[in-house]
């Protein structure tokens, strides 16, 4: 179970007020059902590691309710903190999903990739605006090819729209080197073309 954010209701300038968290009954509700559901997922097979990394740190992320940004945003992690702005589900399970990736390492790619292979049709968002300048300034090239970026958990091909599950070959004290691995998904939403002279069409 994950941490809640608290604000102090009741009491006195002396104290005595009582810890009450951020998130209605409701939304605790919502958001432990929420984790349940995509935790076991076939879609998260696609990137590997990933599965192991969300359940380890389920327990102990910080989730927030309320913020005064919550009328612009649907979410946002910072540091060990989620914040979920969302009230109706499945929203708040692609919300969540998104802003966890983010929680264990994931890049701006990673989070939109995942969200999009498990929520797809029903809940996911396609990139957009500063999505796509954060696809690229956030991750590297994969064997210097400017169209194919590397995540952490994910390579995306800009021109084509494809999607595989990240994979290390060789190994070592560097880690070994990214390869692809299963193909996540296609979409022409994911279709966003880099032009040689610098710059996204």
């Amino acid at each position: 179970m994950p941490e809640l954010t608290t604000h102090s209701e009741g009491g006195s300038w002396y104290g005595g007020g009582t810890d009450v968290p951020d998130c209605d009954l409701a939304m605790r509700n919502a958001i432990t059902a929420a984790f349940a559901d995509f935790i076991d997922a076939p879609c998260l097979e696609c990137f590997p590691g990933l599965r192991e990394k969300l359940r380890d740190k389920f327990d102990s992320i910080e989730i927030d309710c309320t913020d005064d940004e919550c009328d612009k945003l649907d979410g946002r992690t910072s540091g060990n903190t989620i914040l979920i702005c969302v009230r109706t589900r499945p929203r708040i399970d692609a919300v969540l999903l998104h802003e966890m990736v983010h929680a264990v390492g994931g890049e701006e790619l990673d989070s939109e990739a995942v969200e999009h292979a498990c929520f797809n049709g029903s809940a996911a968002t396609l990139p957009f605006g500063e999505d796509w300048d954060k696809f690229r300034d956030e991750t590297d090239e994969l064997n210097d090819n400017e169209i194919e970026r590397v995540g952490e958990f994910c390579i995306w091909n800009s021109d084509t729209g494809e999607v595989w599950g990240k994979r290390t070959e060789g190994g070592g004290w560097g880690g070994g080197d990214p390869v692809k691995g299963n193909l996540c998904f296609q979409h022409d939403g994911w279709i966003h073309t880099y032009t040689d002279g610098g710059g996204w069409l």
